[in-house]
């Protein structure tokens, strides 16, 4: 026997525009996991840089982790075998963007008790 939880998630954000599906989440998520590698070899080496690149990955870690929640509470829309296809390499790297979320805070953190 299947326990069912009927949880009535929103359907519109808090600014009024509607929530991704699970595919759109899935391409969102890996335009910014390509958008991120490419632009972290950028950052520079001074203070100031680093501190805007751990800001970077702070925020693109973040955002990644909130479009893979979302993609996994709107798995319904798509098939099963599809949505595994699709979805696989991210939820490998959901464990690595927590570490980073918790990496880049720690050097936040430390940035400014210096």
């Amino acid at each position: 026997m299947k326990p069912k939880f009927n949880i009535n998630f929103p359907q519109k954000s808090i600014f009024g525009f509607e929530i991704l599906s699970s595919a759109q989440s899935s391409i969102a998520c890996y335009f910014f996991l390509f958008f991120g590698k490419i632009l972290n070899p950028f950052f520079g080496l001074s203070k100031i840089e680093l501190l805007a690149g751990n800001l970077f990955n702070l925020l693109l870690n973040l955002s990644i982790v909130i479009l893979i929640i979302n993609l996994f509470i709107k798995r319904n829309d798509i098939k099963r075998v599809n949505f595994i296809f699709l979805n696989l390499l991210l939820f490998i790297y959901f464990p690595i963007a927590l570490s980073n979320i918790l990496s880049n805070i720690l050097y936040l953190v430390n940035f400014l008790n210096i």
